[in-house]
């Protein structure tokens, strides 16, 4: 009798515990936090695993065997080093992400908000810096089991209708400015995230982070509603590009364009960035891509879209680099706990890598093309 109460003691303390884990203001990022994650994905729109593959009860990560892996570091910088025009002077901190967009955070004590959006206009490539008159609340703290939010955002830029005259054929420009006088790219935000699930997670298999974690499970689901408008002279009434046919078939392009995003976050006592992510379709039974921070990058094969090759490996104080069809790539070095240590813009098909001033042990590479794609990756080892 004393085993079974001890026993169900136990319980009830570990259930308490998992509980516990709580996402406060002193846990998110600040300003020079690095987060290094290897991303796993399809490549190929509509492709993914079931979900009951990839997730179990435990939840169990393992090896996984996706035919896309990228490795990165997440950066949280100075919105001033990006934000020259002081347009986002309230946020705290900003990052790139994978598509190449700079979103601008306001981090308080009570919450987190999305307050702006830089990136390239659709079709002109243009800059685009949106504000956010209603900014988007991405969480408030402490974020607990049970507990939840929704909420929506809205940001926007206008411009001269003059910024379509490159884009639009002559004959129908005279006729399209005539009717139109401002451009206003708009971009609609609705969150929903629910704190339902917390537990043990285990990391087994080839991981830099075998072992078990107490995770507090973020279920979320952002949809991102992005429209082109125009603003009738006549009455100044904006109404989208894709209400009316005839412009939308000049520019070729189908608006508004909606994006939803689905996905588990599993957050670990003491860590700033969620352990481990998965994004799933809507239906939540087939997942497209996962996320690791630092979990299985020594587990990463070697992969190759274009030829190249790394010897002697293992190396000494070098090693030389030979890029097959060598078109200005460049090569960066991961430790084997995802910390990026060196980037090297490369100026021929044979390069000569000094890694003398490196401590012995096994190194991720990763070659990326002039858009910053990577295109080749792989280990070495230093002597």
């Amino acid at each position: 009798m004393k085993k079974i109460l001890l026993s169900g003691l136990l319980i009830c303390l570990a259930s308490i515990l998992y509980c516990q884990i709580s996402i406060l203001r002193s846990d998110v990022f600040n300003l020079g936090d690095e987060f290094p994650r290897i991303y796993y994905s399809f490549e190929a729109e509509g492709n993914g695993y079931h979900i009951d593959s990839v997730l179990t009860n435990p939840v169990v990560f393992d090896d996984l065997r996706f035919p896309f892996i990228e490795i990165d570091t997440l950066v949280y910088t100075s919105p001033s080093e990006t934000d020259s025009d002081g347009i986002y002077a309230d946020a705290t901190c900003s990052f790139w992400t994978r598509d190449g967009f700079i979103m601008h955070l306001l981090i308080t004590d009570e919450q987190m908000r999305l307050i702006g959006v830089q990136g390239q206009l659709p079709m002109t490539g243009d800059p685009m810096n949106l504000v956010f008159t209603d900014t988007l609340i991405l969480s408030n703290f402490p974020s607990t089991f049970g507990s939840s939010h929704q909420d929506t955002g809205s940001g926007f830029e206008k411009q001269h209708i003059s910024v379509f005259e490159s884009i639009i054929p002559s004959e129908y420009y005279g006729l399209f400015s005539g009717l139109y006088d401002t451009v206003r790219f708009k971009m609609d935000f609705a969150i929903h995230a629910e704190y339902d699930e917390f537990g043990i997670m285990q990391c087994v298999g080839d991981s830099n982070l075998n072992g078990s974690f107490h995770y507090l499970r973020e279920n979320r689901q952002l949809i991102n509603v992005f429209d082109i408008q125009l603003r009738e002279k006549s009455s100044g009434v904006f109404s989208s590009i894709g209400d009316n046919p005839l412009i939308a078939a000049q520019l070729h392009v189908e608006l508004p364009m909606i994006d939803t995003t689905t996905s588990y976050a599993y957050w670990t006592k003491g860590n700033k960035n969620p352990l481990a992510e998965i994004e799933m379709n809507t239906g939540r039974d087939s997942v497209y891509n996962v996320t690791y921070r630092y979990a299985f990058l020594s587990s990463s094969p070697n992969f190759e879209m274009i030829k190249h090759s790394v010897f002697p490996n293992p190396a000494d104080n070098y090693f030389t680099l030979n890029i097959a069809d060598f078109n200005n790539q460049k090569l960066e070095i991961y430790s084997i706990e995802g910390k990026k240590i060196e980037q090297i813009i490369l100026s021929s098909q044979s390069s000569k890598i000094d890694i003398a001033d490196m401590s012995n042990g096994t190194y991720i590479y990763k070659i990326l093309d002039k858009n910053n794609k990577a295109v080749a990756g792989g280990k070495f080892v230093k002597n």
